[in-house]
């Protein structure tokens, strides 16, 4: 028989509660554990990943350049921003007219090898393309409007699994305060606001944010003389120069327990001090999500 003190009692009480709480603030959709995901320290600015550091991130790209960012919630599903699959004359677009990469650290190591589209890549530890048969925009999103901006993006074949390509967990419907978390964002978007001044990044970056309070973020944008309607189905998140930019649209707002929280969605500009990112709230569309990806 076993014999605990009361301390290591407690100690295990702590534990378990810990990862109890966890499960009711989160959903895993795939077959193999999501958001077990290797971290290095935090440092709130943007910088360079470290390669496999993020590998629940995928690159959108049109025409074979990069437009936005996706999450992998499976091996058949994607999650991305719904204005991401809206064209210039604000319809949407035909799966066929997207592909995505998996397992994508530098673009231009990817262009400038042969990659496997639809498939394990012959080298195990490279990144590949991959294909949509589907793409389903959340029922009330309208393109060019900024609210309900989520959608699914179905792939044609399944995706292969490694340490580089991994799913990520959802948030799940709860009253959880974020408010005040620090949570990642991360994407190969442009490095200033101004285009003639920056570049889209060729490497993977990643910065840490810390979410607002929505009745904040409200008053923020006011108070900029920004008529900005923040809904209970978004949130917002940035820290001193520091926020997503032009084609991180789409892309992860992860939290310190590896869930994802938000959808890159909208702003004004980009790092702009008093306007926060506004982000899609994922709690606030888990239930739907997981109807669309058990139905499939």
């Amino acid at each position: 028989m076993i014999y605990f003190n009361s301390l290591t009692l407690m100690y295990l009480i702590v534990i378990l509660f810990e990862n109890f709480e966890k499960l009711l603030c989160q959903k895993s959709l795939s077959s193999i554990p999501c958001g077990k995901i290797t971290r290095n320290a935090r440092i709130v600015g943007g910088f360079n990943a470290k390669k496999g550091e993020i590998p629940y991130i995928a690159s959108l790209t049109k025409h074979g350049s990069h437009f936005c960012g996706a999450t992998i919630l499976n091996d058949r599903f994607l999650v991305t921003a719904g204005h991401c699959v809206c064209n210039g004359i604000n319809k949407q677009i035909r799966p066929t007219q997207i592909r995505g990469i998996v397992g994508l650290y530098r673009m231009s190591d990817f262009y400038t090898n042969n990659n496997q589209i639809d498939g394990q890549p012959d080298d195990a530890n490279g990144p590949y393309e991959i294909t949509f048969k589907n793409i389903i925009a959340h029922p009330s999103y309208i393109c060019g409007r900024q609210y309900d901006d989520i959608a699914l993006l179905e792939l044609t074949k399944p995706i292969y699994f490694d340490k580089f390509v991994q799913p990520m967990c959802i948030a799940a419907p709860s009253n959880e305060r974020l408010e005040g978390k620090i949570a990642a964002v991360s994407g190969w978007g442009w490095e200033n606001e101004d285009k003639d001044l920056g570049t889209k990044s060729d490497t993977l970056k990643k910065a840490f944010v810390e979410i607002w309070n929505n009745e904040q973020c409200q008053n923020s944008f006011r108070s900029g003389k920004k008529l900005k309607i923040i809904k209970d189905t978004q949130m917002c998140a940035s820290s001193l120069k520091v926020d997503a930019c032009w084609a991180d649209s789409g892309g992860p707002l992860i939290t310190d327990d590896d869930t994802l929280v938000g959808v890159i969605s909208t702003g004004i500009g980009c790092a702009r001090q008093g306007f926060p990112g506004i982000y899609t709230r994922v709690s606030e569309y888990s239930e739907w999500i997981e109807n669309i990806v058990a139905a499939s």
